[in-house]
C-alpha cells in the first residue's frame, strides 16, 4: 500500500503539470462557444486548482497498475472509473457541465469513447513493442 501510495502522488506530481494545459483548452473551447473576453480572477484561480487537482488524480491513479494482486481487467476499471468520477465531480463544481440529464449522458458518452479510443492507441503500440521483442528472441 505504501508503494501505491508514493506511486501515486509521483504520477500525480507529473500529471499536475497538465492541469492548466487542460484549462487553456477549457478556456478555449468556452470563448469559441460564448464570444468571452476576460474571467474574474477568482474563477480563474479555482479553475487552475480544479485543473491541478483533476490531473493530479488522473495522473495518479495509473499507480493501480503496478499492484501486482489486482488482474489488468479490474485496474483497467478501477482507473476508468475514478477518472470518470474525478473529471465530472470538477466538471460539475466548476460549471463546465450542467447537472441535467442531457449534457451527463453526452459527458458520459464522450468519456466512455475517449478512454477506449485512448486505450486502443496502448493496446496497439504495447502489441507493436512485444512483436518486436519477440523476433529479436
Amino acid at each position: 500500500m505504501k508503494r501505491f501510495v508514493k506511486d501515486f502522488i509521483s504520477r500525480g506530481l507529473i500529471a499536475a503539470g497538465f492541469g492548466p494545459l487542460i484549462l487553456v483548452i477549457i478556456y478555449y473551447g468556452f470563448q469559441l462557444t460564448e464570444n468571452v473576453t476576460s474571467r474574474p480572477m477568482t474563477e480563474v484561480n479555482i479553475n487552475i486548482l480544479s485543473t491541478l487537482f483533476m490531473a493530479f488524480v488522473a495522473g495518479g491513479i495509473g499507480a493501480v497498475f503496478k499492484v501486482e494482486k489486482i488482474p489488468l481487467g479490474i485496474a483497467t476499471l478501477i482507473d476508468a472509473i475514478v477518472i470518470y468520477l474525478d473529471y465530472l465531480f470538477f466538471y460539475l463544481i466548476n460549471g463546465w457541465i450542467l447537472v441535467k440529464a442531457t449534457p451527463l449522458f453526452i459527458f458520459t458518452i464522450i468519456y466512455i469513447i475517449g478512454y477506449i479510443i485512448i486505450w486502443l492507441i496502448i493496446y496497439k503500440k504495447v502489441k507493436s513493442q512485444v512483436k518486436k521483442i519477440n523476433q529479436k528472441l
